[in-house]
């Protein structure tokens, strides 16, 4: 990417991730956009979120592909991985390289899994403020130095930019609402998945070129994500839109 486009990128992206408090905040549809800055960015191959709700679980909230999705949700069952020490430990996890025997052994089924998904490196970065941590963000790559320090750097503050953001829209909302706001991420994601699913049926696509056909045509209309896809589910979206989308540029899957 040339400088002069990563500098516009970037300035977009910290505007994008300060904008929390107009109307119709979507936190599910807020975690796709910073995901999409992540791996424009920093030039990873994938990138997934997981949020703390109110009782200190962690909750697999969004992912940039389908397959990190399974992943994200695989690390939270296996209870092993890098959200999962972000989130307990409050730091940074700097690039593991999943090729090695120290990997296997800090996260020996997570490790695998990720390993027969075609990835080879992963760092984590939490999404916190001080002392408060209210998730983190995945960051894999299918090359095992794929992953520089400073692109870690820039993640983190990426991730920062996000923390602040998502803290100062709940200042405005109570207790009962902020509890609300995460069980709406998560009916969000189901309503994601379902749509996902639906239009990867009709296109004889897979869930990830489904995925990229909706994001991408959520972001050049200015929609939300989890409203288009509503639409899709109730019919008032013809899949038709996405058949005409997906001759016309490559996808990748």
């Amino acid at each position: 990417m040339a400088q002069p486009e990563r500098d516009e990128r970037l300035a977009r992206a910290f505007i994008e991730l300060a904008d929390t408090l107009a109307d119709g905040f979507q936190l599910v549809d807020f975690l796709h956009v910073l995901t999409d800055h992540m791996v424009e960015l920093l030039e990873v191959d994938a990138a997934g979120v997981v949020m703390v709700d109110v009782r200190g679980r962690l909750i697999d909230v969004t992912a940039s592909t389908h397959t990190v999705h399974q992943l994200e949700e695989l690390q939270l069952e296996f209870d092993e991985g890098p959200c999962r020490d972000c989130c307990l430990d409050h730091c940074v996890i700097p690039p593991v390289d999943l090729t090695t025997r120290a990997a296997t052994d800090r996260w020996p089924r997570f490790t695998t899994t990720a390993r027969a998904a075609g990835f080879t490196a992963v760092a984590g970065l939490p999404l916190r403020l001080r002392e408060e941590v209210i998730g983190a963000v995945n960051l894999f790559h299918t090359t095992p130095d794929g992953l520089h320090p400073a692109d870690l750097r820039l993640g983190q503050a990426l991730a920062d930019a996000a923390t602040i953001g998502i803290l100062h829209q709940r200042l405005s909302n109570d207790q009962a609402e902020r509890v609300s706001q995460l069980q709406t991420a998560l009916n969000s994601r189901i309503t994601i998945e379902q749509a996902k699913g639906a239009l990867a049926a009709r296109l004889d696509i897979t869930p990830d070129a489904a995925f990229t056909l909706m994001r991408t045509y959520a972001r050049s209309h200015s929609r939300s994500l989890t409203q288009l896809c509503l639409q899709l589910l109730e019919g008032s979206l013809h899949f038709g839109l996405f058949a005409q989308s997906d001759k016309d540029r490559p996808l990748g899957g």
